[in-house]
Protein backbone atom coordinates (compact mmCIF):
# COMPACT_ATOMS: atom_id res chain seq x y z
CA UNK A 1 0.00 0.00 0.00
CA UNK A 2 1.05 3.56 -0.59
CA UNK A 3 1.43 5.32 2.74
CA UNK A 4 2.59 9.54 3.30
CA UNK A 5 6.16 10.07 4.21
CA UNK A 6 4.34 11.27 7.34
CA UNK A 7 1.90 8.19 7.72
CA UNK A 8 5.04 5.95 7.49
CA UNK A 9 7.29 7.97 9.91
CA UNK A 10 4.72 8.41 12.92
CA UNK A 11 3.70 4.19 12.67
CA UNK A 12 7.81 3.60 13.02
CA UNK A 13 8.10 5.89 15.78
CA UNK A 14 4.72 4.61 17.58
CA UNK A 15 6.32 0.83 17.32
CA UNK A 16 9.58 2.31 18.37
CA UNK A 17 8.50 3.98 21.49
CA UNK A 18 6.30 0.81 22.29
CA UNK A 19 9.51 -1.19 22.13
CA UNK A 20 11.37 1.54 24.37
CA UNK A 21 8.01 1.14 26.91
CA UNK A 22 8.53 -2.99 26.54
CA UNK A 23 12.12 -2.52 27.98
CA UNK A 24 12.51 -4.04 31.62
CA UNK A 25 13.01 -0.73 33.80
CA UNK A 26 17.14 -2.27 34.67
CA UNK A 27 17.46 -1.75 30.78
CA UNK A 28 16.03 1.42 30.10
CA UNK A 29 18.34 3.02 33.81
CA UNK A 30 21.40 1.08 31.62
CA UNK A 31 20.44 3.45 28.67
CA UNK A 32 20.36 6.27 31.06
CA UNK A 33 16.48 6.97 30.34
CA UNK A 34 13.46 6.37 32.37
CA UNK A 35 10.80 7.99 29.22
CA UNK A 36 11.30 8.42 25.86
CA UNK A 37 12.00 11.90 25.93
CA UNK A 38 15.16 11.01 28.02
CA UNK A 39 16.53 8.77 25.71
CA UNK A 40 19.63 9.94 23.92
CA UNK A 41 19.19 10.99 20.39
CA UNK A 42 21.61 7.99 19.44
CA UNK A 43 19.57 5.32 21.22
CA UNK A 44 16.08 6.52 19.84
CA UNK A 45 18.26 6.36 16.44
CA UNK A 46 18.82 3.04 17.47
CA UNK A 47 15.18 2.00 18.06
CA UNK A 48 14.03 3.99 15.50
CA UNK A 49 15.78 2.21 12.80
CA UNK A 50 15.39 -1.42 14.23
CA UNK A 51 11.61 -0.21 14.17
CA UNK A 52 11.81 0.82 10.58
CA UNK A 53 14.10 -2.38 9.14
CA UNK A 54 10.98 -4.47 9.66
CA UNK A 55 7.80 -2.00 9.40
CA UNK A 56 8.15 -0.22 6.60
CA UNK A 57 9.00 -3.34 3.67
CA UNK A 58 5.49 -4.57 5.59
CA UNK A 59 3.54 -1.47 5.54
CA UNK A 60 4.19 -1.73 1.39
CA UNK A 61 3.65 -5.13 1.13
CA UNK A 62 0.20 -4.39 2.56
CA UNK A 63 -2.99 -4.33 -0.04
CA UNK A 64 -3.98 -1.17 -1.42
CA UNK A 65 -6.85 0.70 0.25
CA UNK A 66 -8.32 3.47 -0.42
CA UNK A 67 -9.64 5.71 2.68
CA UNK A 68 -10.43 8.91 3.61
CA UNK A 69 -11.43 10.35 6.78
CA UNK A 70 -10.27 7.03 9.01
CA UNK A 71 -7.04 4.93 9.23
CA UNK A 72 -6.62 1.63 6.09
CA UNK A 73 -8.08 -1.61 7.93
CA UNK A 74 -6.78 -4.57 7.49
CA UNK A 75 -8.12 -8.15 7.80
CA UNK A 76 -6.01 -10.44 9.81
CA UNK A 77 -4.90 -12.70 7.18
CA UNK A 78 -3.62 -9.38 5.11
CA UNK A 79 -1.47 -8.73 7.90
CA UNK A 80 -0.10 -12.21 8.61
CA UNK A 81 0.74 -12.53 4.93
CA UNK A 82 2.15 -8.76 4.80
CA UNK A 83 4.73 -9.81 7.11
CA UNK A 84 4.92 -13.77 6.60
CA UNK A 85 6.03 -12.04 3.15
CA UNK A 86 8.94 -9.51 4.44
CA UNK A 87 10.05 -11.90 6.97
CA UNK A 88 10.55 -15.17 4.22
CA UNK A 89 12.55 -12.56 1.49
CA UNK A 90 14.52 -11.00 4.56
CA UNK A 91 15.07 -14.74 5.86
CA UNK A 92 16.04 -16.21 2.11
CA UNK A 93 18.24 -12.88 0.96
CA UNK A 94 21.61 -14.29 2.15
CA UNK A 95 20.78 -18.16 1.92
CA UNK A 96 17.84 -19.28 -0.16
CA UNK A 97 15.48 -22.10 1.67
CA UNK A 98 16.05 -20.50 5.23
CA UNK A 99 12.27 -20.10 6.21
CA UNK A 100 11.27 -23.37 5.35
CA UNK A 101 14.57 -24.70 7.35
CA UNK A 102 13.23 -22.82 10.60
CA UNK A 103 10.19 -24.96 12.60
CA UNK A 104 6.90 -23.99 12.13
CA UNK A 105 6.50 -23.12 16.05
CA UNK A 106 9.26 -20.16 15.43
CA UNK A 107 8.06 -19.21 12.17
CA UNK A 108 4.68 -18.60 13.53
CA UNK A 109 6.19 -16.84 16.29
CA UNK A 110 8.40 -14.34 14.24
CA UNK A 111 5.33 -14.05 12.29
CA UNK A 112 3.01 -12.86 15.27
CA UNK A 113 5.72 -10.28 16.57
CA UNK A 114 5.90 -8.58 12.95
CA UNK A 115 2.23 -8.71 12.90
CA UNK A 116 1.80 -7.17 16.39
CA UNK A 117 4.44 -4.11 15.44
CA UNK A 118 2.31 -3.90 11.99
CA UNK A 119 -0.64 -3.51 13.13
CA UNK A 120 0.35 -1.16 16.27
CA UNK A 121 2.23 0.90 13.39
CA UNK A 122 -1.34 1.28 11.43
CA UNK A 123 -3.33 1.84 14.48
CA UNK A 124 -0.82 4.99 15.46
CA UNK A 125 -0.90 6.60 11.67
CA UNK A 126 -3.69 9.77 11.62
CA UNK A 127 -6.58 9.66 9.46
CA UNK A 128 -5.88 10.15 6.13
CA UNK A 129 -6.80 13.42 4.32
CA UNK A 130 -8.85 13.42 0.76
CA UNK A 131 -6.22 14.58 -1.77
CA UNK A 132 -8.95 15.79 -3.99
CA UNK A 133 -10.54 18.44 -1.25
CA UNK A 134 -7.16 19.89 -0.40
CA UNK A 135 -7.94 23.63 0.70
CA UNK A 136 -4.96 25.79 -0.47
CA UNK A 137 -4.56 28.99 1.44
CA UNK A 138 -4.92 32.11 -0.25
CA UNK A 139 -1.29 33.57 0.58
CA UNK A 140 0.15 30.56 -1.22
Amino acid sequence: MKFTEREMTIAVEAVARQAFEALPGFMRRKVGAASWEELPKMSRYQLLSAASTLLLPSLTALPERPTVGATPEFTDEEYDAAAESVLRERTDRSDPGTWERISPRKRRKQVEAAVLALRAGVEAMPHRQDPDALIVPDHL
